[in-house]
């Protein structure tokens, strides 16, 4: 059996929000400017103005959130009402976020979904060895996967957590990071995402500006702001 397609063949994916309007602390919030692009291959960076600013976002990109108006696609795929088991984000978050008592390998394999639930179990263990073998190989995991995250550097623990959030699709088309004040910079997580997907667009969601102006060269860059009305 083949192993599990992690890119696109599709040179189109591009990361497009369009007139995006949603809600924060019953504010109104929008883009600055107003339409969001970031093609395949490229960094997209928005700055919030707060943490939790930045994470009322980065949940409705997610799906965990709904917008006022506006809409979400990915290619011409428009994603902006479906469920976030549908949209085929890869999600980062600041810090990694790993499981502190489960080795990399765990961590890794805990990103892998059972799509195909009519699978005997051993197809399904089958699937997911293959899959976390495939990511860790792809990002250079191997020499780490009996390891737990105490063992790891900052920089190696957002790998972990790009190759868990890569896991968690058969096909990821788009990568979204989180920087976060406090927190390592999320820098290693998007330069080993462009080097290991060079296929999908990726956008960082910050609240840190100083942060941000260190990333190598971003595409464009994004402000959120407060929307001029509903």
């Amino acid at each position: 059996m083949p192993g599990p397609q992690l890119q696109s063949d599709d040179p189109h994916w591009e990361f497009h929000l369009d007139g995006l309007r949603w809600e924060h602390e019953g504010n109104g919030r929008a883009l600055k400017p107003d339409s969001l692009v970031v093609q395949t291959g490229q960094t997209g960076v928005v700055l919030a103005d707060g943490t939790a600013d930045a994470e009322t976002f980065t949940d409705v990109l997610l799906g965990q959130a709904w917008p006022i108006r506006g809409r979400i696609l990915i290619g011409h795929r428009e994603i902006t009402s479906l469920s976030s088991e549908e949209r085929g984000i890869a999600f980062v978050p600041a810090g990694g976020s790993l499981f502190p008592h489960l080795t990399v390998e765990q961590n890794i394999e805990f990103g892998v979904r059972n799509r195909h639930p009519d699978n005997s179990r051993k197809e399904h263990a089958n699937h997911r060895k293959g899959h976390v073998n495939l990511v860790a190989g792809r990002l250079n995991l191997h020499g780490f996967l009996g390891w737990r995250p105490h063992d790891l550097s900052p920089d190696e623990r957002l790998r972990v957590a790009l190759a868990r959030a890569m896991c968690h699709w058969p096909t990821a088309e788009a990568v979204v990071i989180e920087d976060r004040a406090g927190y390592p910079p999320c820098h290693v997580a998007v330069s080993e995402s462009l080097k290991a997907y060079p296929d999908l667009p990726v956008l960082v969601v910050s609240d840190d500006r100083h942060r941000v102006e260190m990333l190598r060269t971003p595409a464009a860059s994004w402000e959120v702001v407060d929307a001029d009305g509903p």
